[in-house]
């Protein structure tokens, strides 16, 4: 369970994150507010890298704004211990500006090592 604060209203409400899969590669977060899903990631885990893949996020137009797909992708990241890579190609508006925020807390935008360091001009991303 997890508090999020409306910053625009200054309400504070619950949500209830379970993550998902049945083969240990494709995966799924639902996001409850009471006993209504009012978010959801879709992502794979990568079979040849050391990183997570967004497939689709979606949140409740009541609920958006909020918190919840961040929260959603940084869930993800601590359970599995892996990151996400951006895949520009895509992206809705809302993803990038999503993904375009300097204060993301979850994955990485530029090439990736095995590390977890964002390493440019690597060629095998």
């Amino acid at each position: 369970m997890i508090k999020l604060k409306d910053i625009l209203f200054e309400e504070i409400f619950d949500i209830s994150l379970t993550i998902k899969t049945t083969n240990n590669i494709d995966y799924v977060i639902n996001a409850k507010a009471g006993n209504n899903i009012v978010g959801e990631l879709h992502f794979v885990k990568s079979k040849f890298k050391p990183v997570l893949k967004g497939a689709s996020v979606s949140v409740d137009p009541n609920y958006q704004r909020k918190g919840i797909a961040s929260s959603m992708y940084e869930f993800a990241e601590k359970e599995l211990g892996l990151k996400f890579v951006k895949t520009d190609d895509v992206l809705t508006p809302d993803g990038r500006t999503l993904w375009d925020n300097p204060n993301r807390k979850f994955g990485i935008t530029t090439k990736y090592d095995t590390t977890g360091i964002d390493t440019p001009n690597d060629p095998t991303m």
